[in-house]
């Protein structure tokens, strides 16, 4: 009786999995080829208030011919990561606007999946993060666009 219950929650797990993930590859791969790379520093503020300076963010947004990769990421030395996968793209070689979801937060401890967006300018400049969960982050930037 156990192993029965156990294997229905491995196909529900399995299948909810397909379903949740099945658009996000089907949407990224059909993307233009394109690449967005940065690397930053700035704060974030966690949604009881707390702001956390000298974060470092970094996101690669990458897809040549069906081969897609798009993932983003926060570090704290102190606190340690933040990040996920980066669902939807918009972008130019002048600004950039990306949607996806963060996986895990370790540095606020906010309840996660939660939806968020990644915005700015190609080049020197400002980066912003913004989720669900209530975290907000303000990187200087320098952004690949191409």
């Amino acid at each position: 009786m156990e192993k029965s219950n156990g294997i229905r929650i491995g196909v529900i797990v399995a299948t909810l999995s397909l379903l949740f993930c099945s658009p996000v590859i089907i949407q990224i791969s059909f993307a233009e080829e394109i690449e967005l790379k940065s690397v930053g520093k700035g704060n974030v503020s966690c949604q009881g208030g707390e702001e956390i300076k000298n974060v470092r963010i970094n996101f690669i947004v990458s897809s040549d011919k069906g081969t897609s990769f798009a993932e983003w990421n926060i570090d704290h030395e102190k606190f340690g990561s933040a990040g996920g996968i980066i669902t939807s793209i918009q972008a130019s070689s002048e600004s950039f606007s990306l949607k996806g979801f963060e996986a895990f937060d370790k540095i606020c401890d906010n309840e996660t999946p939660s939806d968020i967006k990644l915005t700015g300018h190609c080049g020197l400049g400002t980066v912003k993060l913004v989720s669900d969960n209530g975290n907000k982050g303000t990187f200087t930037s320098n952004v690949k666009c191409g």
